[in-house]
Order: structure tokens, then C-alpha cells, then sequence
């Protein structure tokens, strides 16, 4: 069984940068998803070839953060905004196009490797983008993808919690990718509140396959990143 801890935005802000950098030195976090064109993300790629333990990925960015090919998104901070204007308009389905042609090739001259892929608001499982995201990057990608296999911590969310949407719309992604995926996925019903005992219990339960935790460290003692402190001696026991 492999569990890996993911710690998304790195590159954002300095701050997430040093959350994430202590997370991974002083706890158990397992890897980066590094954003491109942001304010902080040539000093997270100092950081990432200072610290090769930390496994690097590419988190792709289409809204609430700023572009790499024009000075802001059309339709602002709203992923959900951002879905319905890529699904109905050509222009923006070409912006959309361009920021990952762009995004990817900004990642690739940075010589990282890529372990995984994923997406600030989940917008890559937006079916058109993540079309658009298989014919850039290319079926040779080794490493692997975040599909979907929504897990929650709490039961009551089964049914209520937005994260089900992303269980729908790779459901047929998923059966033809050629990218491998995570078998679970965690944290979509505990943004920036991760809990140790959770995590722990869930781990417990887990059967053989990769297992993905999604953290979002923000500063040095946020949730997020004391969990991922906990999480240390709580699985070393």
C-alpha cells in the first residue's frame, strides 16, 4: 500500500512556500503541486531543487490565481464560472487551451521531474479541459493523475458535498485515460481543516493501491500543517 500526502498552491505566496517546506522537513508530507506564473513560484522552484526529497508535481491553474499568457481570467475567481464559459465558448476554450500549453511548458523548463497532476479547484476534471490536458502533456506521462475515488471523513457529507461532482465527471475519464490514478482520494470535505486522527483512522481501513491525501498548508501553524506535524508520530508508532 502506498499513502501520499499532497500539499497544493506551492508557488503561490511565500507563506504557503515556507508551510509547505516545513510540512515536509519537520513532518510527513509526501510532495509539492507547484503552480506556475505566480508570485512566490520562482522561489518554490529554488526550493524544490534545494529539497529532491519532496516530490514535485504541476498544478495546473485556470482561475483564482493569475495567468501565465494575459494579466487575468475573464471570469474571474469562480471555478464553477470558469467550467460553464469553457463549455460554451470557443474563446475561452482557446484561452484555456493556450494557458495549458503554456503552464506545461513553463514546468518543463524548470528540469523537475513530474510525479503526479492536478488542478486548483479541480477545474482539470472538467471534461473539456481535461481533454485538453491528455493531448498536451501526452500518453507517455509516467506518473499519474488525481481521478477522483472521493472519499469522506464524515459520513454526512456522502451525499451533500460538492466533492461528489468530481466523482461524476471523471467517471468516464477515468476508463480511458492512460494515465494512472490514485485508487482513493482524501480531503475534498476537510479543506484547510485536516485532522491527524482522521487521516489515521482512515489509513486503517485502507486496502492495497496508492492512497492520496490532499493537504493545503498556509502558514507554519495553520491545520493543515499541524496535522501533517502530527501525522509524523502518529504513524511512526
Amino acid at each position: 500500500m502506498s499513502i501520499f500526502f499532497t500539499a497544493d498552491d506551492f508557488g503561490m505566496q511565500r507563506d504557503i512556500n515556507n508551510a509547505i517546506q516545513h510540512a515536509h522537513e519537520s513532518g510527513i508530507l509526501h510532495g509539492a503541486a507547484l503552480m506556475m506564473a505566480q508570485s512566490a513560484t520562482n522561489e518554490a522552484i529554488s526550493m524544490a531543487r534545494d529539497i529532491p526529497s519532496l516530490q514535485m508535481g504541476w498544478h495546473l491553474h485556470l482561475n483564482d490565481s493569475i495567468p501565465s499568457t494575459r494579466q487575468q481570467w475573464p471570469w474571474g475567481a469562480s471555478p464553477a464560472r470558469a467550467g460553464v464559459t469553457i463549455s460554451f465558448s470557443r474563446h475561452s476554450r482557446q484561452l484555456m487551451r493556450d494557458e495549458i500549453m503554456r503552464q506545461w511548458e513553463l514546468y518543463q523548463a524548470t528540469g523537475l521531474p513530474c510525479h503526479f497532476i492536478n488542478s486548483h479547484h479541480h477545474l482539470h476534471a472538467h471534461p473539456t479541459v481535461f481533454a485538453t490536458l491528455k493531448e498536451i502533456v501526452g500518453s507517455d506521462f509516467t506518473g499519474w493523475i488525481r481521478q477522483g475515488n472521493v472519499r469522506f471523513f464524515r459520513p454526512a457529507f456522502r451525499l451533500l458535498n460538492p466533492a461528489r461532482v468530481v466523482d461524476v465527471l471523471f467517471q468516464r475519464e477515468r476508463r480511458l485515460s492512460p494515465w494512472r490514478s490514485s485508487d482513493t482520494l482524501w480531503g475534498l470535505d476537510r479543506l484547510f481543516t485536516m485532522k491527524s486522527d482522521e487521516v489515521g483512522t482512515a489509513i486503517a481501513t485502507l486496502p492495497e493501491g496508492l492512497h492520496e491525501f490532499i493537504f493545503h498548508p498556509r502558514t507554519l501553524s495553520c491545520p493543515d500543517t499541524r496535522c501533517l506535524l502530527e501525522l509524523k508520530t502518529l504513524l511512526s508508532r
